[in-house]
């Protein structure tokens, strides 16, 4: 329980190192240095770097070690597209009962997520969680190990980077998706979800059409130690 704590420390430190632009595209992460400016072992180091890895935050390779991989409208819209193609599938099975008898559960996950600030960790992995309940409502193990492989945290991450602010939503958007899909057909399903990936997908369509083919955010390949976690830094 306390690796577990102190790799979710670990992690979210890093992340909000990311979020704040103290990391960027190409920075290098040492994982002695993380947990000697953490003030934690190496362990809890490589266990959070390794699910950011997983998750597409960082990459590693023998030659540069662990990075910050850079970001790109182009990739992001795919994974986008990807994402809506997975929902769009299980929205179409999991349309009308399954989400009445998943109601209350679905509802608690929605008003979570339509309470947290947008933009945030927090917002980040309620919609995560409550995506992902509803992919699971579908009663369709592949769907949900695709979704799980396509909807992770560096997606958000990468789009809020890359766009300006979305058109504001409704304040309970997504329990008023939650109690609409609880009464649809499968074609009304998919045509809800559909619309409320659309700000999405539009907003990182019209800026993959601005970026170079070749282009992605400036690398900074540091040698030494890498980046310094320190706060003061």
């Amino acid at each position: 329980m306390q690796s577990s704590l102190l790799s979710r420390r670990v992690y979210d430190e890093i992340y909000e190192a990311m979020l704040a632009n103290r990391l960027g595209p190409g920075d290098r992460l040492n994982r002695r240095q993380v947990a000697a400016d953490l003030g934690v072992s190496v362990a809890p180091v490589l266990e959070a770097m390794t699910q950011l890895e997983w998750e597409g935050f960082l990459e590693t390779s023998p030659r540069r070690g662990t990075i910050v991989k850079a970001i790109t409208a182009r990739h992001s819209l795919g994974r986008f597209r990807l994402r809506q193609a997975i929902e769009v599938e299980a929205a179409r099975s999991y349309a009308g009962s399954p989400i009445r008898h998943r109601k209350e559960s679905l509802l608690k996950s929605a008003r979570r997520l339509d309470a947290s600030k947008p933009g945030s960790l927090a917002n980040w992995r309620a919609e995560v969680e409550f995506h992902e309940r509803l992919v699971e409502a579908a009663d369709c193990p592949i769907l949900c190990e695709s979704f799980q492989h396509v909807m992770r945290h560096s997606l958000y991450h990468a789009a809020h980077k890359l766009l300006p602010a979305l058109p504001p939503r409704a304040a309970a958007i997504h329990s008023q998706l939650v109690d609409a899909l609880s009464k649809a057909s499968p074609d009304r399903a998919e045509q809800l979800i559909r619309g409320h990936l659309a700000p999405w997908i539009t907003a990182l369509e019209q800026a993959a059409t601005k970026e170079h083919p070749d282009a992605v955010e400036p690398v900074r390949y540091l040698r030494g130690q890498g980046v310094s976690l320190k706060a003061d830094d």
